[in-house]
């Protein structure tokens, strides 16, 4: 049982503000407004940047209205004007995967995840700021996703409260090139080391500043438990630092590991990869959303050999 935007998601609300099994135009408006806004957002920032993106394809519309409560259900929008492209059915299935994510965080009321489902803080900021207006819409009123079948409500996800002062430190400025001190106390660099007349001589080709930098970790070989996967190539990373956590992510793969030490990260992405490759490799195909179908596909393609 999940969240399927092509059928339709029920949000059931419940409280003062549903107890007439109706909903005030303005509520339903503002409810409506900012799911949309949150589904456009997540389309902007999870897909690839190699992929061309039509908004039109994320379009939601109400689809139907329910009674317990009050439950408006929402779909992607079947329109043909709102179909274009060759991969709009697994970009949406994308953004509805990583959709059901946030929903998962909301439900475990555990908002500093969102850290590690989005690393860069320029993905992260509009995500909260659109998360954070989405769940908020419904002032005090206890809110659930739910699955309506044979007028039989079943809760999936609870919608938590999302605090502003949580939301403000999960927020982070990014700073513009013109406005970074030309003084720096702390850098992370790149050297090139190489050999002048049997001497060892290194220069700097590239500097990261403060607290907060991003390299490149590419693994060929990943450990985990009591399996070595050998690559037949690099996998490519994106490995940063920020505040008090190291973060490494593989965006192809959909994988994040997260510690307070490098080795711990470094750990925590090889448990993932690890629990991702087994994981896809015991689903029939036919049970696999069509990004989870990419993804296995993906690993076996880059993985050479499984050694145990």
């Amino acid at each position: 049982m999940g969240i399927n935007l092509e059928i339709g998601a029920h949000i059931q609300i419940g409280g003062e503000l549903g107890r007439y099994n109706s909903l005030p135009i303005d509520t339903l408006i503002k409810i409506g407004q900012d799911f949309q806004q949150l589904i456009f957002t997540i389309a902007k920032f999870d897909l690839s940047d190699t992929e061309t993106i039509d908004l039109n394809n994320f379009r939601l519309e109400l689809v139907g209205f329910h009674a317990g409560s009050a439950i408006p259900e929402f779909a992607y929008s079947n329109r043909s004007e709102n179909k274009s492209g060759f991969n709009w059915q697994q970009q949406r299935s994308i953004v509805n995967d990583k959709f059901e994510r946030l929903l998962q965080i909301s439900n475990s009321g555990e908002y500093g995840k969102l850290i590690e489902l989005y690393p860069e803080p320029s993905k992260r900021n509009p995500v909260v700021e659109n998360l954070y207006s989405f769940v908020n819409s419904f002032g005090t009123a206890p809110v659930s996703f739910v699955d309506v079948e044979n007028d039989k409500v079943v809760p999936i996800y609870k919608l938590n409260r999302f605090k502003p002062e949580l939301k403000n430190k999960l927020l982070t400025r990014i700073i513009n090139q013109e406005e970074q001190p030309s003084e720096l106390n702390l850098a992370v660099g790149k050297i090139k080391i190489f050999s002048n007349k049997g001497r060892t001589k290194r220069r700097i080709i590239d500097t990261y500043p403060g607290e907060k930098y991003s390299l490149e970790y590419a693994p060929v070989v990943i450990s985990a438990d009591s399996r070595t996967y050998i690559l037949k190539f690099p996998l490519r990373c994106y490995f940063a630092k920020e505040e008090d956590y190291y973060i490494i992510q593989s965006e192809i793969l959909n994988i994040i590991g997260t510690g307070k030490t490098i080795d711990e990260a470094e750990a925590s992405f090889s448990e993932e990869f690890d629990f991702v490759y087994q994981k896809l490799s015991t689903l029939s195909e036919l049970k696999l959303t069509r990004h989870n179908l990419l993804i296995k596909n993906l690993l076996n393609q880059i993985i050479e050999k499984i050694e145990e």
